[in-house]
């Protein structure tokens, strides 16, 4: 159970990461990527940018700085990120492949918090009786199968 609430309690860091709550979730990012070249852009275009799950921010003493608003399922899209694609390699503007990998980590890492969420309850069942181990052992095996997808889409 201690793993597991562990487990939950990362999770929800990387799921709310650049939610401007305050600590720890102004540390928290999923990609780092210098901005030298890249001009004629809107107001997301930092050097060096960071995108986290909810908006796209700067860096200020190692701390998400000047974020976008927030919003959900913000797609890894550097092109409709910084609104130009000057400077920005061609791939980028060519095709929809991160822009679908990533919309798609966000709603399998949502699933497999669900389920991560639904085995830890299941889990008080699971001291009991032998029906409670068994479905929290079904959901928090849901739970990594999801998590799995979700790491996998994202690297």
């Amino acid at each position: 159970m201690l793993i597991l609430a562990g487990g939950l309690v990362l999770q929800f860091f990387i799921v709310l990461s650049g939610s401007h709550i305050g600590n720890p979730e102004n540390k928290i990012y999923f990609l780092q990527a210098a901005t030298n070249g890249v001009t004629g852009g809107n107001t997301n275009v930092h050097n060096p940018v960071r995108w986290t799950y909810l908006s796209v921010c700067g860096v200020a003493n190692g701390l998400n700085y000047d974020c976008s608003h927030a919003r959900p399922a913000l797609p890894f899209d550097p092109v409709r990120n910084f609104g130009t694609s000057t400077g920005l390699p061609a791939s980028f503007g060519k095709e929809n492949y991160y822009y679908y990998m990533s919309r798609f980590a966000w709603v399998f890492y949502l699933v497999a918090l669900f389920f991560g969420v639904v085995a830890f309850f299941l889990s008080i069942l699971a001291l009991c009786t032998r029906l409670g181990a068994y479905l929290t052992g079904l959901n928090a095996a849901m739970a990594l199968f999801f998590q799995s997808i979700a790491a996998a889409l994202m690297t």
